[in-house]
């Protein structure tokens, strides 16, 4: 099918249209056609190109915020030339008003004229209003699974996230980024590309920034993991690190940027108070397996092992220091963890014990006489 030209002009009419017929409807009001026939009008390469290119001005969307916006009488009244330049039209049009362009009439017709803030202006508001349809600018949204249990939650953006057992993320959407923040736990991201709308992950004292991609994110109790699975992300952190400047001095507290970018197949470690600890290589299948229900370790401390298995675990699991340092490599099925952990004292130099729905793990040589137990907590059978 021979594809129709649209004009400049016309786009920018598009474009109007689109902010009258979203403009003063509520979530009730507005039907899924609707919604289906914005995103038809955005699949388009030359309205996505457009509309790419004035988002860059959304920095700027405060200037107009409190403008008011004209009423379809006025915008129907409208008598614009497109032709003629709009200082030249105001002059003509209102040589006796010695109010500046920007006043309230003004602003009237200068939001209807075709120049091209003015309808970065419109697409800025059409923008606002859109995902204020979906849920609203700057609304925190909170999403969190029980123990055992995996959900994945699909956002307005085209994005989503992957939650695994007893996780709780924060997301925010702004006109500036789409801000996510991992509070606890362990979750995969699949991010919508758009490059000009960055996504944003906080974990610990780091940030996670990726336009198009999808990664990991995990919080162990002291550290923050990151795999990357497809495209590139960009961690930074602010390390708290004290610094020694000299031996008569005392340490100071001078945080420290770090920027690094690691892409797929990668792997960063940060600690929680933002220091590097390691980039290196991941295997990926190995790294999301358990959406499978098969949590998977390479050669790591068993603290971090049981950190991530007490999140599917119907008993809550502690592992003393010394035992925590042990390191293990293998493969736990999320629904077999009470005999993996039978397993464990014929592997390690460990003791398993049991109170209740409490389970410590101790080295065998080191185990105290008597051990106070540890305070339960609700428990969730795993799925």
């Amino acid at each position: 099918m021979k594809k129709i030209e649209v004009s400049r002009e016309k786009r920018w009419s598009q474009a109007l249209t689109w902010y009258n017929t979203l403009h003063g409807a509520d979530e009730r009001q507005l039907s899924s056609a609707v919604g289906c026939a914005w995103q038809e009008w955005y699949a388009d390469p030359e309205n996505r190109r457009t509309f790419d290119n004035l988002s860059r001005l959304l920095a700027q969307r405060r200037l107009y915020r409190e403008r008011r916006r004209p009423s379809n009488t006025e915008l129907g009244q409208d008598d614009y030339d497109a032709s003629v330049p709009i200082a030249e039209w105001i002059r003509v049009k209102t040589p006796h008003k010695s109010a500046p362009w920007y006043s309230l009439r003004g602003r009237q017709r200068w939001l209807s004229a075709g120049s091209g803030i003015a309808v970065a202006l419109v697409v800025a508001i059409l923008s606002s209003l859109w995902f204020v349809w979906s849920g609203g600018y700057g609304a925190a949204i909170s999403y969190q699974t029980p123990i055992g249990r995996i959900r994945e939650v699909h956002l307005r953006d085209g994005s989503s996230i992957t939650l695994g057992g007893e996780t709780k993320v924060v997301v925010t959407f702004s006109a500036q980024r789409r801000s996510v923040s991992l509070v606890e736990g362990q979750a995969w991201f699949k991010v919508a590309h758009n490059p000009h709308w960055p996504f944003v992950v906080a974990a610990g004292d780091g940030t996670i920034t990726a336009v198009g991609t999808a990664f990991l994110v995990t919080r162990y109790s002291d550290r923050v993991l990151v795999a990357v699975t497809e495209g590139t992300v960009e961690v930074a952190a602010r390390s708290r690190d004290p610094i020694v400047h000299n031996a008569y001095q005392p340490a100071e507290v001078s945080p420290v940027l770090t920027q690094i970018r690691i892409g797929r197949g990668e792997e960063l470690a940060l600690r929680d108070n933002g220091a590097l600890i390691r980039v290196g290589p991941v295997d990926t299948r190995a790294a999301t397996a358990w959406m499978q229900g098969q949590l998977t370790f390479d050669n790591q401390p068993l603290r971090y092992v049981i950190d991530t298995i007490d999140r599917y675990s119907s008993r809550h699991i502690v592992v003393s220091p010394a035992a925590g340092d042990l390191r293990f490599s293998g493969i736990v099925f999320d629904n077999e963890i009470a005999s993996w952990l039978r397993s464990l004292e014929a592997v390690f130099p460990v003791v398993v014990q049991e109170h209740g729905a409490n389970v410590r793990i101790e080295i065998r040589s080191s185990m105290p006489t008597k051990h106070k137990a540890e305070p339960s907590r609700p428990r969730e059978p795993s799925r």
